[in-house]
């Protein structure tokens, strides 16, 4: 097989999942310089992000060249556990990851992908997912691959498993991207500072960051639903929907 020496099992089982559901797709081909996951049938083609969506864009911008329709798929951890075991293998401890993401996580992903999101033949597959990250603890720093870390571990990371699959947002043309704001920030007139575009995401997404919010407006910036006024609401700059 091509390309999967370094795979992990949490991309592995998608692209199993994913190919199963379309017949005549063909796993691990080469396309032009890129291989791609799975090529469908049609010639279009399902890419598995199982990291940085940002790494993608050469491979979507030399798809969408080729007239090819591209789905990404990118799994969000909504729920992660980190389990290490033992050199013999044996499970030493899990727990649970106090780090929790949302939708609104993903837009620090995208910063790189903006001009394709829109395309027409581009779609973002977001799928909510329980994983796990797995490590194995040696006992010794000796045997870790830590030696350019300033804090010495005893362990090494070895991989990610998909655990169980939940929610999927797909994300394809204006109408999509639009049903993740509230409505009230697309109304005519209507302007709003950053800060006020994350106080109302705060309805959708509860537990969304400043961070990650003041991200998202730039890509819809980006994207073309909202401009910069070029007028300040005290210290912040206010934006308009386009």
């Amino acid at each position: 097989m091509i390309n999967t020496y370094n795979e992990t099992h949490l991309h592995r089982n998608l692209k199993e999942i994913y190919a199963g559901r379309h017949d005549g797709s063909k796993k691990e081909v080469p396309c032009g310089p890129f291989i791609a996951d799975i090529l469908l049938s049609d010639g279009g083609i399902i890419e598995i992000q199982t990291g940085t969506l940002a790494s993608l864009a050469p491979k979507i911008a030399f798809f969408l060249s080729e007239k090819r329709k591209i789905r990404v798929v990118h799994p969000l951890a909504v729920e992660k556990y980190v389990e290490t075991a033992d050199e013999s293998g044996k499970i030493i401890r899990r727990k649970k990851s106090p780090k929790k993401l949302n939708l609104t996580s993903v837009f620090r992903e995208l910063t790189k992908l903006y001009p394709y999101l829109l395309d027409r033949n581009f779609t973002l597959e977001i799928v909510e997912a329980k994983i796990t990250d797995e490590r194995i603890d040696y006992g010794t720093t000796e045997k870790a691959d830590n030696s350019r870390r300033r804090h010495k571990r005893t362990w090494n990371k070895t991989g990610k498993r998909l655990d169980e699959l939940g929610k999927t947002t797909v994300l394809h043309g204006k109408t999509a991207w639009k049903k993740l704001l509230p409505a009230a920030l697309l109304k005519k007139g209507r302007e709003f500072t950053a800060p006020e575009f994350h106080g109302e995401l705060l309805a959708l997404y509860p537990k969304a960051q400043r961070q990650e919010t003041a991200v998202m407006l730039w890509v819809y910036v980006k994207m073309g639903f909202f401009e910069r006024t070029g007028e300040k609401k005290g210290k912040a700059f206010l934006y308009r929907p386009l």
